[in-house]
């Protein structure tokens, strides 16, 4: 979708996901069209693939048999993403080192409803995606939460989103800042989107600020570090280097045979050739 070129997806069962997000985002054979398969190819580490791609966006959407718009409306509600459904367990691994702890949740729930918002938490398996679309498109004007897939879909639908940096790195261990506050930048490249130090930054913020803030993140005024005016990619290699010196490369581009693989995969296919300066990645694919 990124090259404008069409894609085949395989998906292995007739309910994936795939094909909700097709009809919910009206996505036209011409660009994504999905068949039922398994594929021959080495995995590609998805997750780290979005820091080369830019998130399409739909100017209308598809929702329990209506058409709605995703432009910018006066919501009530806050989404406040906690967990993948299965409780705030405090492991050191992944996914449970990205999850802040339920005192902090606690904080953020307390201050946003303080600041005259209504909280809705997605945090349930048994909720479709189109029920989560509906209420964040519908109902909420800002996201908060952990780095996750509720902070993808409001890229993807233009919604502000506040993350929260991982508690411990993925190996499960305290990280050494700015790195640990930095590795939520590689999964969500989006301008809209303020990485929060700790939960205590947004504590802090009055009505006034906060109104600032999402009115800034509306306008594409996120803190990624990706689009930085600083920070560059070599083409050849695909490395990624703030203007401090900090490598932001998917650490999976250094593993020797899917790294290698998934190098290939981003030269060949997304739009990376001629971009000196990371920030001309700001183009916003519309499906």
């Amino acid at each position: 979708m990124s090259t404008g070129q069409s894609s085949t997806v395989l998906v292995p069962n007739p309910d994936n996901l795939a094909y909700d997000f097709k009809r919910i985002f009206q996505i036209p054979d011409s660009k994504f069209v999905i068949e039922s398969g398994t594929h021959g190819y080495p995995d590609l580490e998805t997750d780290e693939l979005c820091t080369y791609a830019p998130y399409f966006h739909s100017d209308k959407i598809s929702l329990f048999g209506r058409e709605y718009s995703t432009a910018r409306k006066k919501k009530a509600c806050v989404a406040l993403a906690m967990h993948h459904g299965h409780g705030l367990k405090l492991d050191s691994g992944m996914p449970y080192n990205k999850f802040a702890t339920a005192e902090e949740y606690n904080l953020v729930f307390q201050h946003v409803t303080d600041l005259g918002y209504d909280v809705i938490t997605m945090n349930q398996p048994a909720m479709s995606l189109e029920q989560k679309i509906y209420q964040l498109n519908e109902l909420c004007d800002f996201v908060i939460g952990y780095e996750g897939g509720l902070g993808h879909l409001a890229h993807v639908l233009r919604i502000p989103y506040l993350c929260l940096p991982w508690r411990l790195n993925d190996m499960g261990h305290p990280g050494v800042q700015p790195g640990l506050w930095l590795e939520s930048h590689r999964f969500h490249p989006d301008r809209r989107t303020w990485f929060l130090h700790d939960v205590e930054e947004f504590v802090g913020w009055d009505r006034q600020r906060l109104q600032h803030m999402i009115d800034q993140l509306y306008d594409q005024g996120g803190n990624n570090i990706l689009f930085d005016p600083n920070t560059t990619m070599d083409p050849a290699t695909l490395k990624i280097t703030a203007g401090t010196g900090q490598d932001l490369t998917p650490r999976i581009m250094w593993c020797t045979t899917r790294g290698s693989y998934t190098t290939a995969f981003v030269k060949e296919h997304l739009p990376v050739a001629h971009m000196q300066k990371y920030p001309l990645k700001s183009m916003t694919y519309n499906a």
